[in-house]
């Protein structure tokens, strides 16, 4: 079933007083984040991509784990139960299938992490279809992504004319429509206008994934790796990028807490052992692990790509780094 809304604004103003709303939010004149806003007018509706994703609004990039309290007889572990509910708005469709590759991650072979999915069982995706994209995207590349992907949304918004068409994707969708129904009208005609058409040209995977089986040892990342600076920047604003470190804080000696951190497999410290011993020294090696777990050993273990074409790696790294160059020159 599609709906239209002819008036956003007041819809999204009704959802704050009930959720608590993240959008795109201007920092400044260069810098657009995801924040929590009081009205819709805090939301930019300008920017195509936020400089960073929205996956950090359910995968915090720091986030205390649970507290220790040590008693007399017994060490106790205290978690935080409370999460509100939450609605992210405004989000494109890369960012939301970033979400649903999130999932599969955090919930396999007999492992389900609650830290997770405490907080994405509590947030509805609310995102909006691309209209024009920019030239670092790809997104048309991957199985299920696209412009009008609803892939991770649990609505999908696009804007014709004036007005917008609305996607019912999941049961947490549903749910915002039936309990704020005066603000949606049901509709019967495909008014939708797909914008695939105005993507970039499409990289085969299926063939990048035939060439990476056999590149291990290729000469190719010998001198591809040159240019990276292995800041990590480019795993820092991906949506799917999911490497974690843990630390403990003691306070004194009763008290402490368990945190977890995003850390980037481009550092050099990532691979370290307690011994000193280190795999991944070299910067070659680093380089190649991040494609290949992307475009290979994902594929191998999950039949699709841990990548969802926004383009932010490209259009951040500061030494001009273009992964889609990287893997079609792979030999």
């Amino acid at each position: 079933m599609q709906y239209t809304i002819n008036n956003l604004k007041v819809l999204i103003d009704e959802l704050i007083k009930n959720y608590l709303v993240y959008s795109p939010k201007r920092v400044n004149k260069t810098t657009t984040l995801y924040g929590s806003i009081a009205s819709f007018s805090e939301y930019d509706s300008e920017v195509l991509l936020t400089n960073t994703t929205a996956k950090g609004l359910i995968y915090s990039q720091s986030e205390r784990l649970f507290d220790i309290k040590k008693r007399a007889d017994a060490v106790g572990l205290i978690e935080e139960d409370m999460v509100k509910k939450t609605i992210i708005f405004g989000c494109r469709p890369c960012d939301a299938r970033g979400f649903s590759l999130l999932d599969t991650l955090f919930d396999w072979d007999n492992y389900r992490d609650e830290y997770y999915f405490r907080k994405r069982d509590n947030t509805a995706v609310i995102s909006i279809s691309c209209g024009q994209p920019e030239t670092t995207c790809f997104c048309t590349s991957f199985k299920d992504g696209g412009p009008d992907s609803t892939v991770g949304s649990d609505l999908l918004l696009t804007l014709i004319k004036d007005i917008y068409l609305v996607d019912v994707v999941t049961d947490k969708g549903k749910k915002i429509v039936e309990d704020y129904q005066s603000y949606f009208y049901q509709t019967t005609e495909d008014i939708a206008e797909k914008n695939e058409n105005r993507m970039p040209e499409k990289i085969n995977m299926g063939v990048i994934k035939q060439r990476l089986d056999d590149s291990f040892e290729s000469p190719y990342w010998d001198t591809v790796h040159l240019p990276c600076l292995k800041c990590g920047v480019c795993t820092f604003v991906c949506p799917t990028c999911y490497c974690f470190d843990i630390t403990e804080k003691e306070f004194d000696y009763t008290c402490g807490e368990r945190n977890r951190t995003w850390d980037t497999c481009m550092s050099e410290i990532f691979t370290r052992m307690a011994g000193g011993a280190n795999p991944r020294l070299d910067p070659k090696r680093r380089f190649r692990q991040r494609m290949m777990h992307k475009f290979k050993y994902h594929v191998d273990n999950f039949n699709e790509e841990l990548c969802t074409g926004c383009g932010r790696c490209i259009k951040y790294c500061p030494a001009g780094v273009d992964v889609r160059k990287v893997l079609e020159e792979v030999k």
